[in-house]
Parts: structure tokens; C-alpha cells; sequence
């Protein structure tokens, strides 16, 4: 059966979504949503990963591990519903959300590999997260390793470092470009890592939980 992993107390909804879940501050992996998967998709998609996923779970999930849930019930189905378009409301622009690119910001491009153990060549890495460190703004690679981020001047210091990191590979930090607008090309290589890699879990923040951050979001002023 599936381990089921620690549980993480940091906040889902702080977090910046990605493509398949949401990215952690806190340690730079991915945490995917697990949350709307029926248990044989959950345990695929970790097996393929060597059960070493962080990821997003429901209450039920986690009550019923390794076990199919029982059938939810009209009014939680209905309360899901709400919940998902709640979610679906655009919300005000934070300041540290990706910005539209501009003359005054960073446009970083590259890709992302590694070192084959049977060619000996370079390799493009997958879902490789892609994280301005000490910010909420990132990004993953595509199939063939590639990524692009904007980074506005206003998060432009001499010491701000990316981070790219994925599960099995040791996590690589290198220094922003000193340039100080344009487009830069910042490639990565990574290794893999011989060391064993713990899996954490989120639960699902609940109706009322993401109804009060969102209207928190919304009427907070903007520093």
C-alpha cells in the first residue's frame, strides 16, 4: 500500500498555483493536487514518482487511506461545487503575482537537464519548479525542459537567487543575471539525488476556510 506521508502545516491557498498543484515556499517542490483523484489515479501517479509526491488531499482521502472513499453526499457535492466557483472568481492583482511582460522586468528563459547515465549526454528534465527564492514567483519546465518567467524590476536585488528543484535531483540555486531588464537565458543541469526524499501532505482547506481568504485577499490593502 501507498505510505501515507507527514503532514506540512503550511498554507495551500498562499501558495502560487501550478499546473498540477501549487508551489511551496518553504522547501520549493511541487505540491499536486491530489484532491479530485479517484485512489487508483493517486497511487499511479505516485508510483511513478517513487511515491515521493507531496500533494494536496481531501479530509476523506486521508480518512480512508488506501482505501477508495465513500460516495459524497448531495450536500457536499453541492458545497464543492460552490467551492470550485468561488475559485473560479478572478481576484484583484497582487503585487507579487507573475507579471505582463514589460521594459521594466526580467524575462528569463532556458532549460533544464540532466546528464544521461546511458548516452552520457545532456537530457531536458520535466516539471522541474522554477522558483524566484524568497518570492511567491515560479514556474515548471515543459516536456522538453523548458521555462520562461518574468521577474519585475521591483523584485530585482543583487542577492536574489533561482531555484530549481525536482523530486529525485539535488536542488540547484544560482544568482539572478545582473542585467537589468531584457531577455537572459539561465540553463541548468541537475543531479540526481542519492538520498532518500520524504513526501509530505496539505489537507484540503475547507468551504468556509477558503471563503474567508478570499474575501481577505480581496479587501486587504496592498503594501
Amino acid at each position: 500500500m501507498l505510505p501515507k506521508p507527514q503532514l506540512c502545516d503550511q498554507n495551500w491557498l498562499a501558495m502560487p498555483p501550478t499546473a498540477r498543484g501549487r508551489l511551496c515556499g518553504q522547501c520549493e517542490r511541487e505540491i499536486y493536487d491530489f484532491s479530485a483523484l479517484s485512489w487508483p489515479q493517486i497511487v499511479q501517479t505516485q508510483a511513478a514518482h517513487g511515491n515521493r509526491l507531496c500533494g494536496l488531499y481531501s479530509d476523506a482521502q486521508l480518512a480512508h487511506w488506501g482505501h477508495v472513499p465513500p460516495r459524497a453526499c448531495a450536500p457536499l457535492a453541492a458545497a464543492t461545487a460552490l467551492a470550485l466557483a468561488l475559485a473560479a472568481v478572478p481576484a484583484p492583482a497582487q503585487t507579487l503575482s507573475p507579471a505582463t511582460p514589460g521594459p521594466a522586468a526580467i524575462h528569463l528563459r532556458g532549460t533544464v537537464t540532466m546528464v544521461s547515465a546511458q548516452t552520457g549526454k545532456p537530457e531536458p528534465v520535466p516539471g522541474v519548479t522554477v522558483l524566484l527564492l524568497g518570492s511567491t514567483l515560479g514556474t515548471s519546465t515543459d516536456m522538453q525542459g523548458h521555462y520562461a518567467l518574468t521577474v519585475p524590476i521591483a523584485e530585482r536585488a543583487d542577492t536574489v537567487r533561482l531555484g530549481f528543484s525536482a523530486l529525485g535531483f539535488v536542488t540547484q540555486h544560482v544568482p539572478l543575471p545582473l542585467t537589468p531588464t531584457g531577455v537572459v537565458e539561465q540553463n541548468a543541469q541537475l543531479v540526481l539525488d542519492a538520498r532518500e526524499v520524504q513526501a509530505f501532505y496539505v489537507r484540503k482547506p475547507s468551504l468556509l476556510t477558503r471563503v474567508q481568504w478570499r474575501f481577505q485577499r480581496w479587501f486587504t490593502p496592498a503594501d
